[in-house]
C-alpha cells in the first residue's frame, strides 16, 4: 500500500489532482473496480490509510484498525464500527447516519462537519473529539466519554447523553434542544447553547 494519510500518492490517472486511495493506484473517483478494491480492504490493517470519499456504507468494518486514516468526505452511513480504532482519524464532513460506533475508540478524531444523526456512539470513546459543527440528531451517546470533545455549533437535537461523561466537554453554541443529558456526569461549557427542552 502506497498511498497513506501522511505521504499520500497522486492519482495515475493524467490531470487529476486527487490523491490515490490506500492499496490503489488512482483516487476514489477514478476507481475502475470499487468492489474489488473494498473487498480487499476487509483484510488489511487501515492504519494512517488515505481512503478519501470512500464508499464504505452499509459494511461490516466491526474491529477495525482504521487510527490515523484520512476518512474526508467518506459515505459510512450504516456501516457498522462497533469497537474500531478511529483514534485521531478524519472524519470531517463524512456521512455516518444511523452507523453503529458502539465502544469504538475516537480519541482525538476529527469530525467536524460531519452528519452522525441516528448513529449510535454507546461507550464510545470521544475523548478530545473534534465535533465542531457535527450534525447528531438523536444520535446515541449512552455512556460515552465525550471529556473535553468539542461539539461547538453541533446540532444534536434530540440525542442522547444519558449516563455519558462530559467533563469539560465545549458546547458552546450547540443546538441540544430536546436531548437527553439524564445521568450525564461533568461540567460542561454550555455558553450560548440551546437547552430547550432538554431532559435532566
Amino acid at each position: 500500500m502506497t498511498s497513506r494519510h501522511y505521504s499520500p500518492a497522486p492519482c495515475a490517472l493524467e490531470g487529476c489532482a486527487r490523491n490515490a486511495v490506500t492499496g490503489a493506484q488512482r483516487c476514489w473517483q477514478h476507481l475502475e473496480n470499487r468492489d474489488a478494491f473494498i473487498n480487499a480492504l476487509a483484510s488489511q490493517d487501515l492504519e494512517n490509510a488515505w481512503l478519501v470519499e470512500v464508499d464504505l456504507s452499509d459494511r461490516d468494518l466491526s474491529g477495525a484498525k482504521l487510527a490515523g486514516a484520512r476518512l474526508s468526505g467518506a459515505d459510512l452511513s450504516r456501516t457498522d464500527l462497533s469497537g474500531a480504532d478511529l483514534r485521531g482519524a478524519f472524519l470531517d464532513e463524512a456521512d455516518l447516519r444511523a452507523a453503529n460506533l458502539s465502544d469504538a475508540n475516537l480519541e482525538f478524531a476529527v469530525l467536524g462537519g460531519a452528519d452522525v444523526s441516528d448513529a449510535c456512539f454507546k461507550d464510545a470513546n470521544l475523548r478530545r473529539a473534534n465535533l465542531v459543527g457535527t450534525r447528531a440528531r438523536r444520535a446515541d451517546f449512552t455512556e460515552a466519554d465525550l471529556y473535553y470533545s468539542r461539539p461547538g455549533n453541533a446540532d444534536f437535537q434530540e440525542a442522547i447523553l444519558a449516563n455519558a461523561s462530559i467533563e469539560r466537554a465545549i458546547f458552546r453554541k450547540a443546538n441540544l434542544a430536546g436531548a437527553t443529558l439524564s445521568g450525564s456526569r461533568g461540567s460542561p461549557n454550555l455558553e450560548n447553547a440551546n437547552l430547550d427542552g432538554v431532559k435532566r
